[in-house]
Protein backbone atom coordinates (compact mmCIF):
# COMPACT_ATOMS: atom_id res chain seq x y z
CA UNK A 1 0.00 0.00 0.00
CA UNK A 2 2.66 2.31 0.48
CA UNK A 3 4.74 2.44 -2.43
CA UNK A 4 7.64 5.02 -3.55
CA UNK A 5 5.50 7.56 -4.82
CA UNK A 6 3.88 7.73 -1.30
CA UNK A 7 6.92 8.46 0.61
CA UNK A 8 6.72 11.61 2.72
CA UNK A 9 7.65 15.37 0.55
CA UNK A 10 7.97 18.55 1.43
CA UNK A 11 6.03 20.29 4.18
CA UNK A 12 4.15 16.73 5.09
CA UNK A 13 7.59 15.65 6.98
CA UNK A 14 7.43 17.80 9.40
CA UNK A 15 3.64 17.48 9.96
CA UNK A 16 4.31 13.68 10.27
CA UNK A 17 6.55 14.46 13.42
CA UNK A 18 3.72 16.63 14.79
CA UNK A 19 1.53 14.10 16.51
CA UNK A 20 4.38 12.39 18.14
CA UNK A 21 4.23 15.18 20.95
CA UNK A 22 1.51 13.30 22.50
CA UNK A 23 3.38 10.30 23.45
CA UNK A 24 6.37 12.32 24.59
CA UNK A 25 4.55 13.98 26.60
CA UNK A 26 2.62 11.02 28.21
CA UNK A 27 5.20 8.77 28.77
CA UNK A 28 7.77 11.10 29.86
CA UNK A 29 7.57 10.86 33.67
CA UNK A 30 8.76 7.14 33.11
CA UNK A 31 12.40 8.59 32.20
CA UNK A 32 13.03 9.89 35.68
CA UNK A 33 15.50 7.32 37.06
CA UNK A 34 17.01 8.20 33.85
CA UNK A 35 16.98 12.14 34.10
CA UNK A 36 18.74 11.57 37.66
CA UNK A 37 21.20 9.44 36.38
CA UNK A 38 22.34 11.30 33.27
CA UNK A 39 21.84 14.81 34.36
CA UNK A 40 22.42 16.60 31.02
CA UNK A 41 19.33 14.45 30.06
CA UNK A 42 17.75 15.62 32.65
CA UNK A 43 18.42 19.74 31.64
CA UNK A 44 17.06 18.29 27.98
CA UNK A 45 14.08 17.09 29.01
CA UNK A 46 13.34 20.28 31.29
CA UNK A 47 14.17 22.88 28.47
CA UNK A 48 12.03 20.60 25.48
CA UNK A 49 9.04 18.73 27.28
CA UNK A 50 8.77 19.99 30.53
CA UNK A 51 6.90 23.12 29.59
CA UNK A 52 4.68 20.87 27.28
CA UNK A 53 4.39 18.38 29.98
CA UNK A 54 2.89 22.05 32.53
CA UNK A 55 0.65 22.73 29.47
CA UNK A 56 -0.70 19.46 29.25
CA UNK A 57 -0.86 19.35 33.29
CA UNK A 58 -2.63 22.88 33.60
CA UNK A 59 -5.30 22.47 30.34
CA UNK A 60 -8.18 19.69 31.66
CA UNK A 61 -8.52 17.01 29.16
CA UNK A 62 -5.93 18.38 26.43
CA UNK A 63 -4.49 15.00 26.57
CA UNK A 64 -7.65 13.39 25.39
CA UNK A 65 -8.56 15.83 22.99
CA UNK A 66 -5.36 15.05 21.11
CA UNK A 67 -5.97 11.87 21.41
CA UNK A 68 -9.55 12.26 19.98
CA UNK A 69 -7.94 14.63 17.08
CA UNK A 70 -5.35 12.52 16.23
CA UNK A 71 -7.60 9.08 16.36
CA UNK A 72 -10.86 10.23 14.67
CA UNK A 73 -9.66 13.74 12.86
CA UNK A 74 -7.48 12.23 10.68
CA UNK A 75 -9.43 8.98 9.94
CA UNK A 76 -10.85 9.05 6.13
CA UNK A 77 -10.13 12.67 5.74
CA UNK A 78 -8.68 12.81 2.49
CA UNK A 79 -7.19 16.31 2.69
CA UNK A 80 -4.42 15.08 4.43
CA UNK A 81 -1.61 12.72 3.18
CA UNK A 82 -1.95 9.07 3.36
CA UNK A 83 1.85 9.97 4.91
CA UNK A 84 0.39 12.38 7.99
CA UNK A 85 -2.57 10.40 8.69
CA UNK A 86 -0.50 6.91 9.35
CA UNK A 87 1.78 8.78 11.83
CA UNK A 88 -1.16 10.31 13.62
CA UNK A 89 -2.25 7.07 14.10
CA UNK A 90 0.87 5.07 14.89
CA UNK A 91 1.40 8.30 17.41
CA UNK A 92 -1.83 7.62 18.88
CA UNK A 93 -1.55 3.65 19.08
CA UNK A 94 2.09 4.14 20.76
CA UNK A 95 0.38 6.76 23.11
CA UNK A 96 -2.19 3.62 23.63
CA UNK A 97 0.81 1.01 24.36
CA UNK A 98 1.54 3.21 27.46
CA UNK A 99 -1.73 2.89 29.16
CA UNK A 100 0.04 -0.46 30.14
CA UNK A 101 2.13 0.17 32.01
CA UNK A 102 0.38 3.32 33.45
CA UNK A 103 -1.66 0.81 34.99
CA UNK A 104 0.73 -1.46 36.18
CA UNK A 105 2.75 1.33 37.61
CA UNK A 106 -0.43 3.15 39.40
CA UNK A 107 -0.87 -0.20 41.40
CA UNK A 108 2.23 0.02 43.32
CA UNK A 109 2.12 3.86 43.58
CA UNK A 110 0.96 3.52 46.87
CA UNK A 111 3.63 0.88 47.49
CA UNK A 112 6.52 2.47 50.15
CA UNK A 113 8.27 -1.20 50.53
CA UNK A 114 8.67 -1.70 46.78
CA UNK A 115 12.42 -2.06 46.59
CA UNK A 116 14.45 0.94 43.73
CA UNK A 117 16.17 -2.19 42.10
CA UNK A 118 12.55 -3.03 41.01
CA UNK A 119 10.89 -0.14 40.24
CA UNK A 120 13.92 1.60 38.42
CA UNK A 121 14.74 -0.96 35.56
CA UNK A 122 10.81 -1.71 34.77
CA UNK A 123 10.51 2.23 34.15
CA UNK A 124 13.87 2.32 32.31
CA UNK A 125 12.49 -0.34 30.05
CA UNK A 126 9.07 1.44 29.29
CA UNK A 127 10.95 4.68 28.23
CA UNK A 128 13.34 2.98 26.40
CA UNK A 129 10.89 0.87 24.61
CA UNK A 130 8.47 4.08 23.65
CA UNK A 131 11.39 7.16 23.37
CA UNK A 132 13.02 4.38 20.27
CA UNK A 133 9.45 4.16 18.64
CA UNK A 134 8.89 7.58 18.90
CA UNK A 135 12.48 8.49 17.51
CA UNK A 136 12.91 6.23 15.18
CA UNK A 137 9.38 7.46 13.59
CA UNK A 138 10.39 10.59 13.70
CA UNK A 139 14.16 10.43 11.86
CA UNK A 140 12.04 8.45 9.47
CA UNK A 141 9.50 11.29 9.05
CA UNK A 142 12.27 13.63 8.48
CA UNK A 143 14.41 10.98 6.19
CA UNK A 144 11.21 11.23 3.80
CA UNK A 145 10.69 7.49 4.46
CA UNK A 146 7.74 5.10 6.41
CA UNK A 147 8.26 4.70 9.94
CA UNK A 148 6.53 0.55 9.66
CA UNK A 149 8.83 -1.08 11.38
CA UNK A 150 7.28 -0.90 15.20
CA UNK A 151 6.03 -4.72 15.58
CA UNK A 152 2.18 -4.70 15.67
CA UNK A 153 1.71 -1.11 16.15
CA UNK A 154 2.39 -0.35 12.45
CA UNK A 155 0.53 -2.96 10.95
CA UNK A 156 -2.42 -1.15 12.97
CA UNK A 157 -1.53 2.03 12.14
CA UNK A 158 -1.84 0.84 8.71
CA UNK A 159 -5.16 -0.52 9.13
CA UNK A 160 -6.68 2.01 10.35
CA UNK A 161 -5.55 4.78 7.56
CA UNK A 162 -7.36 2.03 5.19
CA UNK A 163 -5.62 2.18 1.13
CA UNK A 164 -6.55 5.65 0.35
Amino acid sequence: MWSGEDDLQGSDRIKSCVPYVLPLVDGDHFGNYIYERIPPLGVLDDILLQPLVGLFDTVPFLGLILFVALTLGTRGNTDMSRGVRFNAQQAALIDVALVFPELIASSFENEPDLPRYIAEPCSNFVYYAYISAVIYSIVSNLRGKKPNQIPYISEWSELAVGPF
